[in-house]
């Protein structure tokens, strides 16, 4: 009988031991975010293409720092590893609409030309793995690691020119839209300010690569800046701030 009763009481303390080990869960939360997305390679570049003798199909975006906001959640299923997702959506207008216009004046070697540009629109869906490290009392170390989907709208751009005192049309780069696979990478600081609510500070590396078809209408003179296909990588860093609604997790 004594044998019996160590037995099961070991079998009870250890059982007890690994349910207290189970039920320690990093801290899952639900939150809003919003901060600025910076366009970086190609994509946030912009120069002075001018081509007399032919279309010009220039990498360079053009797209400015714009802002980012979006919806995240993540559920813990360990002391530091949960399974989470993110919504984002950001716009980025056209920059340096001046330079564009100079180029295409010099190209059709006219008088006067305005460009009036419209911005991208890009939306991602992003589940993947999160990570959450405490470093102080109510301060933690944060990552994810997210792969999802992207789409992405390009701008409307209006070039009006102008020859000789007289209006000579308007040429467009039509809007097109495209969805691609795509991943993000971001770290940061989660500081809770009350036991149910948190501030999070993140920096964030995202990329994609949609292949966009583009049409361009009213296109009479052979030269210029000419998209027909945007095969360049949408990538740039995001830097946001959050704030999010703590779960209380068992330990």
């Amino acid at each position: 009988m004594s044998r019996l009763k160590i037995i099961l009481s070991v079998f009870v303390v250890s059982f007890c031991s690994l349910t207290g080990v189970a039920q320690e869960k990093g801290p899952s939360f639900i939150g809003v975010v919003g901060g600025v997305s910076i366009p970086t390679g190609n994509w946030g570049k912009s120069k002075l293409i001018i081509s007399s003798t032919g279309y010009a199909n220039d990498p360079a975006g053009f797209a400015a720092v714009g802002p980012v906001y979006g919806v995240e959640g993540a559920w813990f299923f360990s002391k530091h590893f949960g399974l989470g997702g993110l919504f984002t959506y950001a716009t980025y207008n056209t920059k340096d609409p001046a330079v564009l216009s100079l180029g295409y004046q010099q190209s059709f070697d006219v008088d006067s030309v305005h460009t009036t540009a419209g911005n991208y629109k890009v939306w991602n869906i992003m589940p993947g793995i999160y990570y959450n490290l405490p470093i102080a009392k109510k301060l933690a170390f944060t990552a994810r690691a997210l792969v999802g989907i992207t789409n992405v709208t390009t701008p409307l751009i209006d070039v009006s020119i102008n020859d000789g005192g007289i209006h000579d049309g308007d040429i467009y780069q039509e809007k097109a839209t495209k969805t691609s696979y795509a991943f993000d990478l971001g770290a940061g600081l989660s500081y809770k300010v009350t036991k149910c609510v948190a501030i999070n500070l993140r920096a964030d590396y995202f990329y994609s690569k949609p292949d966009i078809a583009i049409n361009n209408t009213a296109r009479a003179n052979a030269a210029g800046r000419r998209i027909d296909q945007y095969n360049e990588p949408l990538m740039g860093l995001n830097a946001s701030l959050g704030v999010a609604y703590v779960f209380h997790s068992k330990k």
